[in-house]
């Protein structure tokens, strides 16, 4: 047996993938109206018989009304087991459908200031300042992590990780602290699964902590691999963890199969990293900040152990960018040096298009960034 023949067709259709769902709803939308009428004829069909049509008099036998009903009762299966089908083709589109965000903030540390700033960013590129936080706890906060409603804020100066409940976003209540005896000027953060690594910039190593608990982490080792230099931002894209090296400019690149025991495979730089700071990636695009030339480079890293330099960025706005994060297709990106939060667009990630900056005026020395959405 071959294969059907499946002709050319043309013109090409493109659309996209919200396009499509809003075609198959419209397809349900329809199908449901013309088993309306469907439904409408058979009562007609009903009225006629037994006289109640407007302007129609008849007088049915037992036989005439004997066939109605059957009529009447095959087309009504007919339709009950076509709105069972599209009960199920309905069911099939909402699985696929994006989860409705409710709520969505963007935390932002305050190093000179020792607070952590709350916007709104329902609406991405106009976040509205909702807040802050200190507890009396914070030390040079200058990078963030979440784990479900859990905060996590590095501490700098006195090497401390503060633990928040954001549960309500714009109320954090703190939990606790920790820092295992071996935090060192803890720079950068980032959790993959029950774990939470940290980088400890002035010891170059990098703390490994099970967060099976998110509220009583528990130390289960470090590592250096005799290649971290003043290590700061951290990311992670399936089993690789990418580790920047502020001294040296580099990215090193660790195998974590292993969660508690990262396998160093590589390092990058292309020649273009100068003291790169925090990272953030979506998809296949690594994003990094190169705090000391005011760039942000970005890389493909389709093959996550041999990222391709793609190009970098400015728009000439940034002054010592630190801090990463994204929410929806807007790149959020804090200056140190000028006390703001740049906004790129990136719905074509390779060509980030700048959209914004804001402050608050509330904003002393911003570092790190990280987003919290709760959906519906």
């Amino acid at each position: 047996m071959s294969f059907p023949n499946i002709p050319n067709v043309t013109p090409t259709i493109s659309i996209s993938r919200e396009n499509v769902i809003n075609l198959l709803h419209s397809s349900i939308a329809f199908e449901e109206l013309g088993l309306a009428h469907v439904i409408n004829a058979e009562a007609e069909k009903i009225q006629f018989v037994l006289g109640t049509l407007s302007g129609v008099h008849v007088t049915p036998t037992v036989s005439d009304l004997i066939s109605i009903d059957n009529a009447v009762d095959n087309t009504l299966k007919t339709v009950i087991k076509k709105e069972m089908l599209l009960q199920f083709k309905l069911e099939d589109i909402m699985e696929v459908l994006p989860p409705v965000v409710r709520t969505r903030h963007l935390y932002v540390a305050n190093f000179l200031d020792n607070t952590v700033e709350i916007y709104d960013v329902v609406n991405p590129t106009a976040p509205v300042r909702v807040g802050e936080f200190d507890a009396g706890n914070l030390n040079n906060p200058v990078a963030l992590a979440i784990k479900g409603s859990i905060l996590y804020v590095a501490n700098q100066d006195d090497n401390t990780v503060e633990i928040y409940d954001i549960s309500n976003p714009t109320s954090p209540v703190r939990l606790g602290q920790f820092n295992g005896g071996n935090l060192q000027a803890p720079s950068g953060m980032v959790v993959t699964g029950n774990t939470l690594y940290i980088t400890n910039q002035l010891d170059n190593t990098v703390e490994i902590y099970d967060i099976s608990n998110p509220t009583v982490p528990v130390r289960v080792g470090e590592f250096d691999a005799g290649n971290l230099s003043s290590p700061i931002g951290l990311a992670v894209k399936g089993t690789t963890l990418y580790v920047s090296n502020g001294n040296d400019n580099t990215v090193e690149i660790y195998d974590i199969s292993t969660p508690t025991a990262p396998l160093r495979v590589g390092q990058f730089n292309a020649g273009n990293l100068s003291i790169p700071a925090h990272l953030t990636i979506i998809g296949n695009i690594l994003y990094v900040a190169n705090f000391g030339n005011s760039t942000v480079e970005i890389y493909d890293i389709s093959t996550p152990t041999a990222p391709v330099r793609v190009g970098e960025f400015d728009a000439g706005n940034l002054r010592e960018p630190w801090g990463l994060a994204i929410a929806d297709t807007v790149l959020y990106v804090s200056n140190f040096f000028d006390n703001t939060v740049e906004m790129y667009d990136i719905s074509t990630p390779t060509a980030p298009v700048r959209v914004g900056e804001f402050d608050g005026g509330n904003l002393s020395g911003p570092t790190g960034l990280t987003v919290f959405t709760q959906f519906a």
